[in-house]
């Protein structure tokens, strides 16, 4: 089966085309113009492809025998609209140019911050409201975009007859990439560990991997939402403590329980932060709950449907992750 796979440069897309190689698939690496590839040392047999995805240029040869495209690109940082542009504007040109095409198969890649957390009770998974419209606008840019990335990416599928499978992975974690957002607020070499005992979504950058490459080959995946995590996840106060020890960090950590910083965060933000034009993230109710709220999280969809489980348990998660360089 041959791939074309966007954003193939970055922390997932590197890992991806590796996983899809060691199935025996042929590789299409779509990277942006700049992108600098000596470090990931590709094999001639993986092609590669430099397009800017919110450029006007054609993008048809890039789906040149192409049975399935899994799109990754989007930013993570910079401005808003940077990150709108990316992910919301690519994707459009993106699935336009593949309509005209014979390739007619889509893996989008999305993200668990298109649930609205705050409405969810017990247990998260793909049945689990997403945000509305206009609260979503209280979120950051990165979930803004990726609810709109989702949002235009089914739209055109359906409009094109294209079959669309989207995956929503918990928090990636990995080599260079292991310090997450969930893991409360750093005041130096020390943290605030919020709701210690509270689980989060994860799924190591290999075994997410391993899903995206499963899920292109798997026909049944086709019409399918899935969320992606290894299980039911560590808890803060323990993964913590791993990257600690794992990367040689000293500091303290102190725990505050999840119910007691939630109510002060809604109290500080309906009195003294009430005219703010600019909060810090941690102190927006509803981008706190997004990282820490106390829920269950499962990837029973994931395993029923298409037969997945994690290559890589928790033990080989942390030995490829701070362990010696494979």
């Amino acid at each position: 089966m041959k791939v074309l796979v966007t954003g193939a440069g970055g922390f997932l897309g590197r890992h991806l085309v590796a996983a899809l190689r060691a199935r025996g698939d042929r590789v299409r690496a779509l990277v942006r113009p700049a992108a600098r590839l000596e470090e990931l040392g590709w094999p001639e047999e993986v092609e590669v492809v430099r397009a800017d995805l919110r450029a006007a240029a054609p993008l048809e040869s890039a789906f040149d025998g192409v049975e399935v495209v899994i799109h990754l690109a989007a930013a993570v940082s910079g401005g808003e609209d940077l990150q709108f542009a990316a992910a919301v504007g690519g994707t459009e040109r993106l699935l336009e140019a593949m309509a005209r095409t014979p390739c007619k198969r889509v893996v989008l890649a999305s993200s668990f911050s298109v649930y609205d957390f705050g409405r969810t009770r017990g247990t998260l998974d793909e049945d689990s409201p997403l945000h509305a419209v206009p609260e979503l606008y209280a979120r950051d840019g990165y979930t803004i975009a990726k609810w709109w990335q989702e949002k235009v990416a089914r739209r055109l599928c359906e409009r094109n007859g294209l079959a669309l499978t989207v995956l929503r992975p918990g928090f990636i974690w990995g080599r260079g990439h292991a310090y997450l957002a969930a893991l409360g607020q750093r005041l130096g070499r020390h943290h605030l560990v919020i709701g210690p005992c509270t689980r989060m979504p994860l799924t190591h950058v290999e075994n997410c991997a391993d899903a995206f490459a499963l899920a292109a080959r798997e026909a049944r995946a086709a019409g399918e939402t899935f969320n992606v995590i290894d299980g039911p996840g560590e808890r803060i106060w323990r993964y913590l403590g791993e990257y600690q020890r794992g990367t040689g960090e000293r500091g303290w950590r102190l725990p505050v329980p999840y119910r007691i910083a939630i109510l002060a965060v809604r109290v500080a933000y309906a009195t003294v932060f009430r005219s703010a034009t600019k909060v810090p993230s941690i102190l927006v109710p509803n981008r706190l709950e997004s990282r820490l709220k106390p829920l269950r999280f499962e990837n029973r969809k994931l395993r029923e449907r298409l037969g997945w489980s994690p290559p890589l348990d928790h033990a080989a998660c942390l030995a490829r992750t701070y362990g010696p360089w494979r």
